[in-house]
């Protein structure tokens, strides 16, 4: 699926670099990838390079490690050619208590 993994898109670049979470990794972004397939979420068009509007998926970040870990899979897919979607992050701040007010829009600047 990849041609070199250790190649890691820049935003993500302060991932762990042991062998573990790259094999790890690669497994979440694997399993993205054959669920979009599987439940047909992108387009055949799309797939094909076809002209034409191109889909958008917002994807909700809590701050919890899930919600960074789907948006970081689908990240990784699209930096890398393989999916043919605009992604938009974003955040309703719920206030949560002794929740760094700070961390998802460092994060999300970045982008």
């Amino acid at each position: 699926m990849f041609d070199n993994t250790d190649d890691i898109h820049p935003l993500l670049a302060g991932a762990p670099s042991t062998t573990e979470f790259k094999k790890l990794r690669k497994r979440i972004v694997r399993n993205v990838r054959e669920a979009i397939d599987a439940y047909g979420m992108v387009a055949p068009e799309a797939r094909a390079g076809q002209d034409g509007p191109g889909a958008k998926w917002m994807v909700a970040l809590s701050g919890g490690k899930d919600s960074y870990t789907l948006f970081a899979a689908l990240y990784e897919l699209k930096w890398r050619g393989l999916l043919p979607v605009e992604l938009l992050a974003v955040n309703l701040d719920q206030g949560q208590p002794g929740f760094p007010a700070t961390v998802l829009p460092e994060f999300l600047d970045r982008m």
